[in-house]
């Protein structure tokens, strides 16, 4: 099986990598797999696309043994105020609210938003892709964007005692399925399919088509 290094420590991250990425033929490795330390490198850019090509590009210039997948995720509480808006910074948002980022502190701040506004928001996710490699003495790096539709994902008031560690979101939003309306948190691998991996993992094996083109 092909060998692909999956660019992120989040639990949550890591495991939706080598589920996608078994499908599609590869073998996702993580930093602790390969027994490697490398620094995160800086975030600039302004959309998870390009943050995530960013990070891809970071990496890849601190190992080059294997191509790079990088993964940013940003959301939209859709009909919130300034003061309400994250701004795709969730760690950061909680943290000023609460005094630091835990996923407990996260749950009570994003189900307070909720409750504020009736009890529920329609939530947007845009999932950004970056591959790096090296190519000869060049680092190549290319891109792609999933996004949900906001119509089937919405954040709520009511917390699910079932927890993803490194995603606090997943026990505060709710996805529409065939069997109805489920905490993230709760789905089925076949309703993470339906709900999101269907759309990353066609984002993820566009980017793979390309790169394995150069081979």
């Amino acid at each position: 099986m092909k060998k692909i290094l999956i660019a992120t420590t989040n639990p949550a991250k890591v495991k939706t990598f080598k589920i996608i990425l078994a499908k599609l033929g590869y073998e996702a490795l993580s930093f602790a797999n390969l027994g490697i330390e490398l620094e995160e490198p800086e975030e600039t850019k302004a959309t998870a696309e390009e943050i995530a090509a960013e990070k891809a590009l970071g990496y890849a210039k601190q190992y080059k043994d294997l191509p790079v997948l990088a993964r940013d995720d940003t959301n939209t509480l859709i009909g919130v105020s300034e003061e309400d808006d994250p701004k795709n910074h969730n760690k950061e948002f909680v943290a000023r609210r609460m005094g630091k980022y835990t996923d407990k502190n996260g749950e009570k701040v994003f189900s307070e938003i909720a409750h504020k506004y009736g009890g529920e928001l329609p939530v947007r996710f845009d999932w950004g892709y970056g591959l790096a490699w090296h190519d000869g003495g060049e680092i190549k790096v290319i891109s792609a964007l999933a996004t949900n539709d906001s119509d089937n994902v919405k954040l709520v008031d009511e917390i699910s005692e079932t927890k993803f560690p490194g995603f606090c979101f997943a026990s505060v939003i709710k996805v529409r399925t065939k069997d109805g309306w489920k905490f993230d948190s709760e789905l089925t691998e076949e309703d993470s399919w339906e709900a999101y991996w269907g759309l990353q993992k066609d984002a993820i094996e566009g980017l793979l088509k390309q790169y394995e083109a150069t081979k």
